[in-house]
């Protein structure tokens, strides 16, 4: 009996019929997730390369202010432009673009100058703030909606929420459905001959 035993274990040492299909079944998936993670990365480097592209290009047209006639806006224009080279590489929904314009390039990001009385680093109680963006209330960042115009400075930025085309993949790593993407840039206009945005310098009450 024990013979028998340890020539059945020995003949199947020796046996290698059917390992080709073991090994397939074990390295398969992380084949296929590799192919797969690497067709969703390339997918996502396209989106991101077609944005650098769209804000490049839409800054070249803030700079110069060269609109076609259908357009009523240098704004309208460009969101047009941005919107329809994203379509082209399959992106139609979860596009946000933002432009804002400033008198300088110190101005970026800053917030609207305020009085502070109380010395707590809010705009609050009354405190007067000049409303720079003319909207009517206290903001955090100065800009103003809009490309601007000569010599002005705009900041552009575009976002996109990007679903995840292999979610059976990326469900492997993460729990997100989607990327957010976004890239942004700052450009002053040149003169050109239109009308400059010029920061106003009316006086507001923080609530």
């Amino acid at each position: 009996m024990t013979e028998t035993l340890n020539s059945w274990i020995t003949s199947f040492k020796k046996n290698e019929r059917g390992s080709f299909v073991l090994e397939y079944a074990l390295l398969a998936p992380l084949f296929m997730a590799i192919t797969f993670g690497s067709i969703e990365m390339g997918r996502i480097l396209m989106v991101y390369t077609t944005m650098e592209g769209a804000v490049t290009e839409a800054t070249r047209i803030a700079m110069t202010g060269s609109v076609p006639e259908e357009y009523e806006t240098t704004e309208a224009y460009i969101q047009h432009h941005v919107k329809q080279s994203l379509e082209n590489v399959g992106v139609d929904a979860g596009v946000t673009i933002s432009m804002k314009v400033y008198d300088s390039f110190s101005d970026v990001g800053a917030e609207e100058p305020y009085t502070d009385s109380n010395a707590d680093l809010s705009c609050n109680n009354g405190e007067f703030y000049t409303d720079v963006n003319d909207n009517g209330t206290w903001d955090n960042d100065m800009g103003a909606s809009g490309t601007g115009g000569e010599e002005n400075i705009m900041v552009m930025e575009i976002s996109v929420d990007l679903p995840y085309m292999m979610k059976g993949v990326v469900g492997i790593v993460s729990e997100e459905k989607s990327i957010n993407l976004s890239t942004s840039t700052a450009v002053r206009n040149e003169p050109y001959g239109g009308v400059a945005w010029v920061p106003s310098d009316t006086v507001g009450t923080c609530a």
